[in-house]
């Protein structure tokens, strides 16, 4: 009769170390926890307790990389808006090819929508208006810029020989940009995610739409900048 032993085999033990995260990945790490953290409470109720735990370390660490609870918020705010454009440009790219006013309604859409997706979620950039202006307000400007570069390319590129090129890029773009960061702005401080914020955009993107309706519809003569300053106050007194 053979007899069976009933030890179960013992598992292997690594004799392996955790790999220690660089620098750099440390501090990805702790940007990602604090961003999560920062958009639920801004900064002065977050605190560097909080903070510490959720990103898993000390709170020597914590200063160790970043000095003060205060510089980690702006670093925050940067990486939070840089996120928001890169996930404008994967919206505008997952476009396809569409006549001008569709195009135009899914450009308004994307990025009224980019505000309110988890990765680059405008709580975080609201927060940091709120509790440090000059700061905030310089990177808030700064990405405003941005998303009208990308939508003067976008518009570049699709509409190159199109006659409605310069009409959208000069008469609409500025504001069109403006009305869907400050429509995206407004959906995130009301709590919406991006399944409920969705309905929304559709509809504020049709707004624009009718707004590059009017822009469309100008006559010509309307879109001639003067010559000079003289002309110009001509044109006012007339």
């Amino acid at each position: 009769m053979i007899e069976r032993s009933c030890k179960r085999p013992r598992a292997q033990i690594s004799n392996r170390a955790p790999r220690r995260l660089s620098h750099e990945q440390r501090r990805q790490q702790i940007l990602k926890a604090a961003e999560e953290q920062f958009a639920a409470t801004g900064l002065g109720s977050t605190t560097t307790v909080a903070l510490a735990k959720a990103a898993g370390i000390s709170e020597p660490m914590l200063y160790i990389h970043f000095g003060t609870k205060q510089k980690l918020f702006q670093a925050v705010i940067k990486r939070n808006s840089q996120h928001r454009l890169a996930a404008l440009r994967e919206g505008f790219f997952s476009i396809p090819d569409l006549p001008p006013l569709e195009c135009i309604e899914s450009m308004a859409e994307s990025t009224v929508l980019a505000c309110v997706e988890d990765v680059g979620n405008a709580s975080v950039m609201a927060w940091g208006l709120m509790e440090l202006p000059e700061f905030a307000a310089e990177v808030y400007r700064a990405e405003i810029g941005a998303v009208e570069a990308l939508w003067d390319s976008e518009i570049g590129t699709r509409f190159a020989d199109s006659p409605v090129r310069t009409r959208l890029a000069v008469h609409l773009m500025p504001y069109a940009v403006h009305a869907c960061m400050a429509f995206g702005f407004w959906l995130t401080t009301l709590r919406h995610k991006p399944a409920t914020a969705l309905p929304h955009a559709r509809l504020y993107a049709g707004g624009i739409v009718d707004a590059a309706r009017a822009v469309l519809n100008f006559p010509p003569l309307s879109f001639e900048v003067p010559t000079s300053p003289l002309s110009a106050q001509r044109e006012l007194v007339r």
